[in-house]
């Protein structure tokens, strides 16, 4: 009998940091909910901070390889942001508008 892959134990612990319950949840079903929840607070924090196309940012995120101010481009359908000039994308929870 052939078993569903199980959750690991980081997706358990980030799935529980967001408020989901993670019991008998294959992995397949908990990273979509992962998904999920993460794309709606994503464009709760666009909606926030009133982020839209041609609004400027300012990176302040974790990751060393992104300008520190861009341009948006759009909001894309998954919740990320995609900026003018770069091919580098980001959560809107890493940028503040300027």
């Amino acid at each position: 009998m052939h078993q569903l892959r199980q959750p690991t134990e980081k997706q358990k612990e980030l799935a529980n940091s967001l408020g989901i319950n993670t019991e008998g949840k294959s992995f397949r079903v908990l990273s979509a909910e992962i998904g999920d929840v993460l794309e709606l607070e994503s464009f709760a924090t666009v909606e926030k901070n009133r982020i839209k196309a041609v609004t400027e940012v300012k990176y302040i995120g974790s990751r060393d390889d992104m300008p520190q101010k861009l341009i948006v481009s759009s909001v894309g359908k998954n919740g990320y942001l995609y900026f003018k000039g770069t091919a580098k994308y980001c959560r809107p929870w890493d940028v503040e508008p300027i």
